[in-house]
């Protein structure tokens, strides 16, 4: 009787055990999103809050601001969405703000295409919703001379190797909102596409 009992015992620890073990295993994503969420909205305000003084700024590795170069900020209001984006769109950038500008593409206002890159999910998940834009809802970017106001023309999912799809052309005067696709996976890039439509002198943040 004994021996059964102490066969029960371990049974159900081991049973407790697989169940919080399991419990973790589904709550893991949900603790990554929430963190790095947090994180990039952390750097996000004190990015905006910068640029509002005028001077674009981004955080350094030890998580000071340090004053920079280039930067803009991008607003969807179909979207809710208004969001700092640094120059550069490496895994560090992305990783720090959940944004950020394609460095090989054009400059805000000028010929070619402005490339966008953000995170769907995770780090503040931004572009989260950007499969609801359609055609003449606004995109507008800032860049503390200028206010660029495009208007979507259209979107198309493409394989990650399409990157050509963003050089454009040179008489072409657009901006191009790139992010994962579908949702939770990064099989795919979802790509938005904006024409220029309006350009407003000295507007400030």
């Amino acid at each position: 009787m004994k021996r059964i009992r102490s066969h029960t015992g371990v049974l159900t620890w081991v049973s407790d055990a697989c169940v919080v073990g399991g419990v973790v295993v589904l709550l893991s994503p949900l603790v990554w999103i929430a963190w790095t969420g947090w994180a990039a909205t952390d750097a996000q305000t004190a990015a905006l809050a910068a640029w509002e003084r005028g001077a674009p700024r981004h955080a350094s590795r030890s998580g000071r601001l340090a004053a920079t170069s280039g930067g803009f900020v991008l607003t969807i209001p179909r979207l809710g969405l208004r969001r700092w984006v640094p120059e550069g769109a490496t895994v560090d950038h992305l990783r720090r703000y959940g944004v950020g500008h394609i460095s090989w593409t054009a400059e805000p206002g000028g010929w070619g295409v402005v490339g966008i890159a953000g995170h769907r999910t995770t780090y503040g998940a931004p572009f989260f919703a950007l499969d609801r834009l359609r055609s003449s809802d606004l995109i507008q970017i800032d860049d503390g001379r200028r206010r660029y106001v495009y208007s979507v023309v259209g979107h198309t999912t493409v394989t990650p190797d399409r990157a050509g799809l963003l050089q454009g052309r040179p008489a072409d005067r657009e901006v191009a909102l790139v992010t994962c696709a579908p949702p939770y996976s990064a099989a795919l890039r979802l790509v938005v596409f904006g024409t220029l439509r309006a350009t407003a002198d000295d507007a400030g943040p």
